[in-house]
């Protein structure tokens, strides 16, 4: 019973002891520091993803354009996709606009006036009747 005695007091001693306290306290304080790091780096690394997605976005877009175009020339009799695919990327352009503003502000990239969007009204192409070519041997 002695002997437990002892080792309590040794204990509180230690646990009392102004050292101790300042070791944890310095404990803490990093243990804190490292957490409050670490979220701001994970912030911005979620900010990069986004303007990467925006870079990937409007890459994206320029290919789609030019296919449009290019099958706009291959067939301009049906206008309703091109014009709603128009619409529909109008659209996205605006709701992911003030995200990726906000993202890029976080990430000190200087945000640039949003570009209003076009809006074009465009008469449809005219139907060219097709012509079926029959030749006169039986």
């Amino acid at each position: 019973m002695n002997r437990i005695k002892e080792q309590a007091a040794k204990l509180w001693q230690l646990l009392i002891d102004p050292e101790t306290f300042g070791a944890y306290r310095s404990v803490v304080m990093t243990t804190w520091s490292i957490l409050r790091e670490t979220g701001v780096l994970l912030w911005l690394v979620v900010c990069l993803v986004l303007v990467v997605g925006e870079w990937g976005s409007k890459t994206a877009i320029a290919i789609g354009q030019g296919m449009r175009g290019w099958m706009d020339r291959i067939s301009s009799t049906e206008q309703l996709a091109p014009e709603t695919g128009k619409a529909l990327l109008e659209a996205g352009k605006s709701t992911v606009s003030f995200t990726l503003n906000q993202a890029k502000s976080q990430l000190g990239i200087v945000v640039s006036e949003p570009v209003q969007p076009k809006v074009t009204v465009s008469e449809p192409a005219p139907i060219q009747p097709k012509v079926a070519l029959t030749t006169l041997e039986d």
